[in-house]
């Protein structure tokens, strides 16, 4: 299944030069990696980088998986039935549609304002209502930590593998890439962007488009 899923990416072209991916990638261990490198690549100021950097100094790579896996780490446990909050607004991703219902949002109403003065994200809110119409998610990290709970990571691994090895004038296309792994957009577009802050590579501009080059 992999292979085929490999030869039907050359052919549609998502990325011309793609890396072999080594057979450990497939277990637990590598497949928690994809999330702490990014992290690690992430810039300090992003809110959820600079959680699971500190975290990184004081634990090694496998409690934190342990954690992530129970819900256990700095984010979650701060958030009471966060599973089911976190769940809703990755469905939402998937949808492309960042609303939520009025049940979860009144809630969930403290953790999501919570959310927001912490950098996470933001609820769009109008007057005379007094419940968020939806939220935008505006660190990339946060939508990576979502992905790292929710989304398959066999999936998630193989697009970090992507990116991190994207060569100098290599171009990924996004939206291919995201329908031929299954994940949502923004994801993708979130993996994407903290790469471009490192200046490792150029995100389009263009509307209706998420192309990533390579330039370092």
């Amino acid at each position: 299944m992999r292979d085929k899923k490999k030869n039907s990416l050359f052919k549609q072209g998502v990325y011309p030069l793609y890396k072999q991916l080594d057979e450990q990638e497939a277990t637990m261990e590598s497949k928690v990696d994809w999330f702490l490198k990014a992290v690690r690549i992430s810039s300090a100021w992003n809110p959820i980088a600079a959680v699971f950097l500190q975290l990184q100094s004081e634990i090694d790579g496998i409690e934190i998986s342990r954690r992530l896996n129970n819900l256990e780490d700095p984010i979650s446990s701060n958030c009471e039935n966060f599973s089911e909050l976190g769940k809703a607004i990755y469905e939402q991703l998937k949808n492309e549609k960042l609303g939520l219902t009025q049940d979860i949002y009144i809630r969930y109403a403290r953790p999501l304002a919570l959310f927001e003065s912490e950098g996470y994200l933001q609820r769009r809110m109008v007057m005379g209502s007094p419940y968020a119409l939806g939220i935008e998610l505006f660190d990339p990290t946060f939508t990576l930590y979502l992905a790292r709970l929710f989304e398959n990571q066999s999936n998630m691994s193989e697009l970090y593998s992507l990116v991190d090895s994207c060569n100098i004038g290599v171009t990924i296309g996004g939206i291919q890439l995201a329908n031929s792994l299954a994940i949502p957009l923004d994801v993708v577009r979130a993996v994407f962007s903290i790469y471009v802050a490192k200046s490792f590579g150029l995100l389009s501009n263009e509307r209706g488009t998420c192309n990533y080059r390579g330039v370092a």
